[in-house]
């Protein structure tokens, strides 16, 4: 048998191949973590954006609520003025701010979504159909 005829590889080789993967993995996990953690944002957002355009058909339709909003009128009777709550899912694992998505919303998104879930978000209407505030709970 000929010494000169190697074929494969050395051990050294197969440790570096195997490092070099190692630190790819390492760094890729943080990247895929946040990028994760911005589209449950993108997503709490959207379901926010949705529960807006919801209430606002309420308020400029003048009704006092649909099948998944709960409208609390203000003791005046006005048909527009009171609270609008609307269950909103909120896929947000930690206390952020919304990864810099809550601008593109037409109101003040509350800042601290709590843990994940359903969650009630209220919006409390003026006479003049204006929102006065946003509460998440």
């Amino acid at each position: 048998m000929n010494k000169n005829n190697k074929k494969g590889f050395t051990l050294a080789e197969l440790l570096i191949v195997v490092a070099i993967i190692g630190v790819l993995v390492a760094i890729s996990i943080p990247i895929f973590t946040s990028q994760l953690e911005k589209s449950r944002d993108a997503v709490s957002v959207a379901n926010m954006r949705s529960a807006y355009a919801e209430v606002m058909t309420c308020v400029l339709a003048g009704s006092d609520g649909q099948s998944t909003v709960t409208f609390t009128p203000k003791a005046t009777g006005d048909k527009v003025a009171g609270t609008y709550a609307v269950t909103v899912a909120i896929k947000s694992q930690s206390a952020n701010t919304w990864s810099g998505l809550a601008g593109e919303l037409p109101f003040t998104a509350p800042d601290d979504p709590g843990t994940a879930g359903n969650k009630t978000l209220t919006f409390t209407v003026d006479a003049n159909g204006g929102i006065t505030t946003v509460a998440l709970s």
